[in-house]
């Protein structure tokens, strides 16, 4: 079931394009969230809504809509496109147009006005620079890569942060879950988790990676993090 096509302005004039998730009446914070490098297909689509029928309206942009746009297949062709985009990513610029997407779902009228970033894979590193760079009340990493390219960051993290990771994801070696540990000791509202014989994509319901108390317990905590903010 999709969600309403929308454009959002991003802060140099451009239209980053996204769907919008909310169900009749609701009200409450809301989350930006951003899928996995391959973008957003049913089953991303299927998370949002699962958060929106409990009221939290979600916005998912297109934060790839700069270079090469869309949904992308995960073989094939459109698998190396995924892959190009994911290695050529300007974080920076990126991290920019999320906050740009921020701002605009909390003058939705489904929202109370504060907002968390929901990151999958690539995008948790994006939810860890909202946080750090003061641009959501809350934000929550599902097996997010690269994070650990941005340590020097933590410091700025002042709104509730989690971390979900799997202890047996290779694209997130647990020495670097450590070093993120540290770099964000003493910080209050934020938590690592690691889940025992948890893989990389483990929220991926009808995947082979998929780890049902993973995604159970990532869920329950993000849900956590929402009803604060409310």
């Amino acid at each position: 079931m999709q969600g309403r096509k929308i454009a959002v302005q991003a802060r140099d004039g451009k239209s980053m394009s996204a769907e919008y998730f909310a169900a009749a009446g609701s009200y409450g914070p809301g989350i930006v969230m951003i899928p996995a490098i391959f973008g957003l297909h049913d089953a991303e689509r299927a998370i949002a809504w699962s958060y929106a029928e409990v009221g939290f309206p979600v916005l998912v942009p297109d934060v790839f809509f700069r270079t090469i746009p869309g949904a992308l297949a995960r073989e094939g062709a459109e698998k190396d496109q995924a892959m190009k985009r994911y290695s050529e990513f300007d974080a920076a610029q990126g991290a920019k147009d999320v906050a740009d997407a921020v701002a605009f779902l909390k003058t939705q009228e489904e929202c109370s006005g504060k907002a968390a970033v929901f990151g999958y894979c690539f995008g948790g590193r994006l939810a860890y620079l909202a946080a750090a760079a003061g641009a959501a009340d809350g934000a929550v990493s599902f097996h997010g890569t690269k994070i650990g390219l941005d340590l020097d960051k933590a410091q700025g993290v002042t709104c509730p942060l989690q971390i979900h990771v799997g202890d047996i994801d290779p694209q997130i070696p647990l020495d670097e879950v450590e070093r993120t540990r540290a770099a964000l000791a003493g910080k209050k509202d934020v938590g690592i988790f690691v889940y025992p014989d948890a893989a990389h994509g483990f929220t991926g319901h009808g995947r082979p990676s998929y780890h049902l108390l993973a995604d159970s317990m990532s869920r329950a905590g993000a849900l956590a993090l929402m009803a604060s903010l409310g």
